[in-house]
């Protein structure tokens, strides 16, 4: 554990790296725990209860937490039903759950910091892209956070593929992308699992933790 905690947002070397692949929610935005947060307190259901509720209905196709629908192998509107079902009798959700992406993207800021430094990276010379576990009925919350996605020059959602991090194909579909070795990638990823499957393939990691941090080291390259 504490040889993957040195080497997840080591120094990349600026002669290996020529593709900077980034997540989304919890990178780009504010934190995923604030998110989660929230969305407990709307909800009126204690966090312990909910995780319950939301890994029983994954659980279902032996997965856990929101996989189904970053997989699009649910829709947000089924999958709200079935929490919902989950966490009956004990609790009533004061919010719609079929309407999870509302929730979960109130009050949600984004890192303009960050997406700056992406694309002055894009005029270094190096490819960017957008590497995120994504749910359909998310982008148009997504789009009204980054009305401009220009910086990305490709974009891989998990619900349009199947694949989700930290899948070993996720990783090699972004490779072939950009036709670039593992060597050469970067990931800037808030989950440290996503990270170590990165790093397990070869490619360099920052875990991001503060836009203070992550700028930091994007800085190096």
């Amino acid at each position: 554990m504490a040889d993957d905690a040195r080497s997840v947002g080591r120094r990349p070397s600026p002669v290996e790296i020529s593709v900077v692949w980034c997540d989304f929610g919890g990178v780009l935005t504010s934190p995923i725990p604030e998110a989660f947060d929230r969305f407990v307190a709307a909800a009126g259901v204690p966090a312990a209860d909910l995780r319950s509720a939301i890994d029983a209905v994954a659980g279902e196709r032996g997965m856990r937490m929101i996989e189904p629908l970053e997989r699009g192998l649910m829709t947000q509107h089924e999958w709200g039903l079935r929490v919902t079902a989950a966490l009956a009798p004990e609790w009533t959700p004061r919010v719609d759950l079929t309407r999870f992406g509302d929730h979960w993207y109130e009050g949600r800021r984004m890192n303009n910091a960050l997406l700056g430094c992406l694309a002055d990276c894009r005029r270094r010379g190096l490819r960017v892209g957008l590497l995120t576990n994504s749910v359909a009925e998310w982008e148009p919350h997504r789009a009204a956070l980054m009305p401009d996605a220009g910086v990305f020059e490709m974009i891989i959602n998990s619900h349009e593929i199947g694949l989700r991090k930290p899948d070993p194909e996720i990783y090699q579909l972004a490779e072939d992308t950009f036709g670039a070795t593992p060597r050469q990638c970067l990931l800037i990823d808030d989950t440290p699992v996503n990270c170590a499957a990165a790093q397990a393939r070869g490619w360099q990691a920052i875990l991001h933790s503060s836009p203070e941090q992550t700028l930091e080291h994007l800085a190096r390259l």
